[in-house]
Order: C-alpha cells, then structure tokens, then sequence
C-alpha cells in the first residue's frame, strides 16, 4: 500500500496541475506515447482530479495522483521538446517551467517508494 500524499499544495500547484492536466487532456489523445488504454484511464482519473481540485477538494485519490503524475511528465517531455504538442500546450507548460519542475519532484519522490 502506497504511502498518504501528505505534500501541502498551495493555491499555484493547483492552478499548475489544473494547466497540465488540461494540456494532457488535448495532447494525450492524439498520442501514441503509450497504449490506449492507459490513454483512457489518465484521461477519466485526469477528469475526476480537475473536478476535485477546481471545486477545492484536496481528497485526490491514488490513481487520481497517477493521472497528476503522468501529466506532470508529459508537461516536462513538452517543455523539452521530447514530446510533440500543440504551440498552445506548449507555451501553456513553458510558462509554467519552474511550477511544473518543482511538482514532478514532489510526485517522484512519492511514486518512487
């Protein structure tokens, strides 16, 4: 059993998680980073951790912390240029660089145990 996600987000992390899961939510269908069904399940989790998040609920499920992950991942290979995007994805996690870092260090460290 995974540890509880005990990081305190602040009102920037969730606006910074609200942008790349948006950003997933455009880019990730048209992908074929990874399988169709993984596509599926990070999009419905994805969906469900915006609602909670915009509604200021902090209850985020596991696979709701995974679909955060994967789109926090998928924001990085954007600003890199290892994963192709739209301009709009890309200046969206761009402007977001150092939010976008910080989180997927947070979310490394706690996917890594």
């Amino acid at each position: 059993m995974r540890k509880p996600f005990t990081y305190s987000l602040s009102d920037n992390d969730v606006l910074t998680i609200i942008s790349v899961l948006t950003v997933m939510v455009n880019e990730l269908p048209d992908s074929d980073l990874v399988s169709p069904e993984i596509i599926s399940q990070a999009l419905y989790y994805s969906d469900q951790a915006l609602e909670t998040l915009s509604n200021g609920g902090n209850q985020i499920s596991n696979n709701q912390l995974s679909a955060i992950h994967m789109a926090l991942q998928l924001a990085d290979g954007i600003i890199s240029g290892q994963v192709p995007a739209s301009n709009d994805s890309i200046e969206l996690c761009k402007n977001s660089l150092f939010s976008i870092r910080k989180l997927l260090s947070v979310f490394d460290k706690y996917f890594s145990d």
